[in-house]
């Protein structure tokens, strides 16, 4: 037929060569990935860090323990407490404090009634004051601040519920006072509404047991709705001076002996008079600062800083323990990271034994000939740091013409005008990093201020030492002196 045709239908196959040749290639890209992802996992990654001006902020914290003077109250007779003041009030002489039912007839009113209390919006605010307290000081790892929320909690509901029916109860009728007995203070000061046992400790009975916060327990005396004749009901903190008291360190307690020595002022008669002396600290709970007078006491070979105060006690009446930082001058420097410092050996000698030639500071060394002469030649020596006795040469300085060491173990060194003689071989290890400025490792001498568990503070411009924008190893163990990085 017309219009039709043959379709072409030849397949043209690959020949076995190029199949092959193309499994080869390919292979060798796989086998060559491999490698390469094998040389990348094995090898050590060498990274830079570029030194910076900075500081870091000394952490001085501590906790201390608070001492006032206290007055626990018990109850004179039993019945159903109630209480008018609320905690951290400051009450005067003959202020109610709280009342007892005997008769429960008091109770059974202000149950009654408990649906007709309103609390007012300042009673709300209070509320809300305490539950932001909480929520902003929350810990995990402290569930039973839970607890202690929920005591606080109720004990506050109930105090201001209680203290709205009492005064309905007072305007109510003439009669009322029968009801229930009043307690007013004996004295003026703060009331406080729990109790922990440490009422009556002073310096004089200071124990490193106070320290355990795991023997530590504490009582709400706020939930107590019944009590017992003799029993707890509440305190009054009557002095508005306190001390906060603290297990030293050895760095603190120089700190501060310090400070107590600097505040001595000596007489033309030799008497000496000891000056107060402050110290700045600021607390975890709020965040204030405060320049409390300090001093040191001893217990069992342990030191104690002693804190005193002259004000701000209602602040922190409700604690206890109270955390807090001794704020020092910040450290300002260099700033590198620590996993960047290493150590280098050098050798160690005697200053006497230093000379200059020219512009050249070196060293007399002691040389024997093949003949078995023996001259005295100078040798050019770079000095990484020098003290009031010694000084720091790097083993490892080549003379650039020869490529031989400069110094050796054994080799004698004159002293300069004298007969006398050193023999180098005694080792001494400098502090330093590796500076990539050249793109090898060169080592670097510096001198740390202060540090924490990350960054170090050097000081700036010491003899082969640091500079800002220098570039360091990050971390100094992944290499060696003289070794290559780009």
């Amino acid at each position: 037929m017309a219009g039709t045709g043959k379709k072409n239908k030849k397949v043209i196959r690959y020949r076995r060569s190029d199949r092959n040749i193309a499994v080869v290639f390919f292979g060798f890209i796989l086998v060559y990935l491999i490698v390469c992802i094998y040389m990348y996992l094995t090898s050590a990654h060498i990274s830079g860090y570029e030194v910076i001006e900075g500081n870091l902020a000394t952490d001085y914290r501590y906790m201390g323990i608070a001492l006032r003077t206290e007055q626990v109250y018990t109850a004179e007779k039993a019945g159903y407490v109630n209480y008018y003041a609320s905690e951290n009030e400051k009450v005067s002489v003959l202020s109610t404090v709280y009342t007892v039912d005997e008769s429960g007839k008091m109770a059974d009113i202000l149950q009654e009634n408990a649906g007709e209390v309103s609390l007012s919006e300042e009673d709300y605010a209070e509320l809300r004051s305490q539950i932001s307290t909480y929520v902003s000081s929350l810990s995990d790892m402290e569930f039973n601040s839970v607890y202690n929320f929920k005591t606080n909690v109720d004990s506050a509901i109930l105090e201001l519920v209680n203290q709205n029916m009492i005064d309905r109860l007072d305007s109510a009728a003439d009669d009322n006072s029968a009801l229930f007995t009043r307690y007013n203070a004996s004295t003026a000061g703060v009331v406080e509404y729990y109790i922990d046992g440490y009422e009556d400790i002073s310096l004089d009975n200071l124990s490193a047991e106070w320290f355990d916060g795991t023997a530590y327990q504490r009582q709400n005396l706020r939930t107590n709705e019944l009590v017992s004749s003799g029993d707890p009901v509440y305190k009054l903190i009557t002095d508005e001076n306190w001390k906060l008291v603290f297990p030293l360190d050895t760095e603190m307690e120089q700190y501060i002996l310090d400070k107590i020595q600097a505040n001595q002022k000596t007489a033309e008669d030799g008497t000496v008079t000891q000056r107060t002396t402050y110290i700045q600290i600021r607390f975890d709970k709020d965040e204030e600062t405060a320049w409390p007078s300090v001093t040191v006491e001893y217990r069992d070979g342990q030191a104690y800083g002693v804190l005193s105060f002259v004000n701000s006690m209602v602040r922190y009446a409700g604690e206890r323990y109270l955390s807090f930082e001794v704020l020092r001058d910040e450290t300002t420097g260099l700033k590198i990271p620590k996993t960047a410092v290493t150590e280098k050996e050098f050798y160690v000698i005697p200053v006497a034994y230093l000379e200059t030639s020219g512009k050249d500071t070196g060293f007399t060394k002691q040389v024997t000939g093949a003949d078995g002469t023996v001259t005295a030649e100078f040798v050019n020596s770079t000095i990484y740091y020098q003290d009031e006795e010694n000084v720091y040469v790097n083993p490892d300085e080549e003379n650039f013409s020869t490529s031989k060491k400069k110094l050796s173990s054994g080799d004698l060194l004159i002293k300069k005008n004298s007969s006398e003689t050193f023999q180098v071989g005694q080792t001494g290890k400098l502090t330093g990093v590796y500076n990539i400025n050249k793109g090898y490792t060169i080592f670097r001498r510096i001198e740390v201020l202060y540090e924490n568990e990350e960054y170090c503070i050097v000081k700036e411009g010491t003899s082969f030492g640091l500079s800002v924008y220098d570039r360091i190893v990050l971390n100094a163990a992944t290499v060696d002196e003289d070794q290559v990085i780009y």
